[in-house]
């Protein structure tokens, strides 16, 4: 019996392989190269847009029909800008609060960003990109306890991030002075 041996592909040696793979390396980037078309560098014109291959440029109905001609833009002369005053935080001193009820501090302050409720106290609480602070509102004592039920027993002031101290009063200023800048 015969033992038949191929040798049409003799093993390869390393200059051999090497020269391959630079072959056909060439070969994708020659390939590569023609999609790029008529690209131009960034910063630069392409001085053959809208034209064929020929040189002239493409034939369209509207070519028959003269364009308007354009208008020369005047330089206006310059003005200074427009200064727009900032409006004036009218101060709200954080004591006056206590002891008004919730329509009152509603009025003064605007509506609370969130509102719980903690047995029969209701927390209100409002936040600055710095702070936040909670007021908490209690039954009330007064004799017109039917049109207002609660009134503004505490607040409490604290920094959104980090343990750092604000009072009441810093932190009641910058909630204000953001819902007057947003509108």
């Amino acid at each position: 019996m015969a033992v038949l041996r191929s040798n049409i592909f003799p093993p390869q040696t390393g200059a051999c392989r090497s020269f391959g793979v630079v072959v056909l390396l060439a070969v994708i980037g020659a390939t590569l190269s023609a999609c790029g078309g008529s690209a131009v560098p960034p910063g630069t014109t392409n001085v053959s847009y809208n034209t064929t291959a020929a040189g002239a440029p493409p034939q369209t109905q509207t070519q028959t029909q003269k364009a308007p001609p354009r208008r020369v833009q005047t330089q206006k002369p310059k003005t200074t800008p427009k200064k727009t005053a900032a409006i004036p935080l009218k101060p709200l001193a954080a004591d006056t609060l206590a002891g008004l009820s919730e329509k009152a501090v509603m009025a003064k302050i605007g509506e609370p960003e969130l509102i719980r409720s903690e047995g029969e106290t209701i927390v209100w609480q409002y936040r600055s990109d710095q702070c936040s602070f909670d007021m908490f509102f209690s039954p009330s004592t007064k004799s017109d306890a039917k049109s207002d039920p609660r009134e503004l027993r505490h607040i409490l002031a604290r920094m959104r991030r980090g343990n750092d101290r604000i009072s009441v009063q810093d932190c009641l200023d910058q909630v204000r002075q953001e819902r007057l800048s947003r509108g």
